[in-house]
């Protein structure tokens, strides 16, 4: 009984973790490009570095930097690299973007808000 209920524990333990992690969400939005997708995951304001492009910005305008980004680089791959907790339970994730024109490094920083990962910080640069 005592090894069903621990089961039954970790099982449901691993589906409230899986819940706040959007990580498979992002991934999958950079793999087709998808920059509404992304956004999506964005807090209200959020910092974003792009090789032509950097600042706080408000999670719209952020989201249209993104979309220009993607139509004039071509993404063929995407790869998490690194992963990690900060001491304050900010999450990073440190990814391999490659497109037609090159690769790049991916950088993006997550903070809970209102019970759910929200993007607070992307930086996009060239490897």
């Amino acid at each position: 009984m005592k090894f069903l209920l621990s089961t039954l524990f970790c099982i449901f333990a691993v589906q409230l973790s899986a819940q706040g992690d959007i990580t498979n969400q992002v991934v999958g939005a950079f793999k087709k490009a998808d920059a509404a997708a992304i956004g999506s995951y964005f807090m209200p304001q959020l910092e974003l570095t792009m090789p032509d492009n950097e600042g706080v910005m408000d999670k719209d305008k952020a989201q249209g930097v993104l979309t220009q980004f993607f139509k004039e680089n071509s993404v063929t791959g995407f790869t998490i690299k690194h992963q990690g907790t900060s001491k304050l339970d900010d999450q990073f994730r440190i990814a391999e973007l490659t497109t037609a024109k090159g690769a790049y490094r991916v950088t993006f920083f997550m903070k809970k808000q209102d019970g759910a990962m929200k993007i607070k910080q992307l930086k996009i640069e060239r490897d």
